[in-house]
């Protein structure tokens, strides 16, 4: 009786049920009929295309509004992501809205505080009732309350198109165990390890107030979604790998939606606030270890630590607040029908001219960060 009271049989039926089919019958069918090219295409599609509805849908657009999106976007999100079966966007959005609210804490709804099993998936499986909360925006959208009637409705209708391309190519088998088993599984881990692994393997490079950690091995698995210490501390970004260089398949995907016209005001952190962030983190993990030494030569190391990146700091938010100026400058002048105007040409040499010292005072207070930071480390190898 105990047992039937703390666990929720259908949830805990399905996630075991599933892993175990999948496990059981996905190396029988490679050692039988090895991988049809058509399998592993209807297996990657589907994985992609839920997966994708999951990171760009249910999260960076219902949880957390990073961007406006029209309706026929809305609606290709919704009814994949119910697809991914993981509840509908309301509820997704109502658990995830409460894990940002009180991260790490027993109010967390999959807190990595109670392990790594627990925040992965046994949360899930666990008979607690999470009412919906903060999520009255979302319920004034009809197609999100369409989708929270209908949700595992929707998600089986998208789920077993493998099985129809089974029907087609003659290979129902197959596309059932690749295609439905087997994706099933993959895409509830690759969400699962964001509660899990991202809240424990990995860096923290903007912020320490959170167990959440960026794990670049994880981005290409979920989406983009593993850089997740940048996430926990702007969530409202519309990028998780907001560097060029970093992998977001979903913010890529999104980028080309934008250019479409399907999407738009995306939301971004400047460039600036997360320079700052990470010279703050780069400081106080240097402070940590100066403070490890004598105070011979941890007290002048600290004050130049600190003065050097307090100057670069300051150069960074007038650089930015110049930028900042300049975009509002510009949407005035294009309002005013004036883009062409001498004046205009006038006030944009200025504006050139001005963020040139900025760059300059930016280069010097880089170059005394630099050798403030050589200098903490060559003490601290000599201390």
């Amino acid at each position: 009786m105990a047992l039937a009271k703390r666990w929720n049989l259908l949830n805990t039926l399905f996630l075991t049920g599933t892993l175990a089919l999948a496990l059981v019958l996905v190396p029988w069918r490679l050692a039988t009929s090895g991988l049809q090219w058509s399998e592993a295409l209807v297996f990657l599609a589907m994985t992609f295309g839920i997966g994708t509805a999951i990171s760009g849908g249910y999260h960076r657009l219902f949880s957390h509004r990073a961007y406006r999106a029209s309706w026929p976007v809305r609606f290709l999100f919704l009814c994949l992501g119910a697809a991914a079966f993981e509840n509908s966007a309301l509820k997704w959005a109502s658990d995830h809205r409460v894990h940002h609210q009180h991260v790490d804490t027993d109010q967390d709804p999959y807190t990595i505080g109670k392990g790594f099993w627990y925040a992965h998936w046994t949360w899930v499986m666990e008979a607690k009732d999470h009412p919906l909360t903060g999520v009255a925006d979302l319920e004034k959208d009809p197609l999100v309350r369409w989708q929270h009637r209908h949700h595992f409705l929707i998600g089986a209708v998208v789920a077993t198109i493998p099985l129809w391309i089974g029907l087609a190519t003659g290979n129902v088998l197959g596309h059932l165990v690749f295609g439905v088993a087997l994706r099933i599984v993959a895409t509830h881990h690759t969400t699962f390890f964001i509660n899990s692994a991202a809240h424990m393997f990995g860096s923290r490079p903007y912020t320490d107030a959170n167990t959440a950690r960026d794990n670049w091995l994880l981005a290409p698995l979920t989406y983009g979604e593993g850089y997740h210490n940048f996430h926990h501390l702007w969530q409202w970004d519309y990028r998780n790998g907001a560097l060029w260089y970093q992998w977001d398949t979903t913010k890529w995907l999104l980028n080309l939606l934008g250019w479409m016209g399907l999407v738009g005001q995306f939301r971004r952190v400047s460039a600036a606030a997360m320079t700052r962030a990470r010279l703050h983190m780069e400081e106080k993990r240097l402070k940590e270890r100066l403070a490890l030494t004598s105070p011979g030569v941890a007290t002048p190391m600290q004050a130049r630590l600190a003065a050097a990146r307090l100057k670069l700091d300051a150069a960074l938010a007038a650089l930015h607040d110049r930028h900042e100026a300049w975009q509002l400058k510009k949407a005035e002048w294009r309002a005013k029908g004036l883009a062409k105007a001498d004046a205009w040409r006038e006030a944009k040499a200025e504006w050139n001219a001005t963020a040139a010292l900025h760059r300059a005072e930016l280069e010097a207070a880089w170059a005394e960060w630099k050798a403030a930071r050589l200098e903490v480390r060559s003490a601290l190898v000599y201390a």
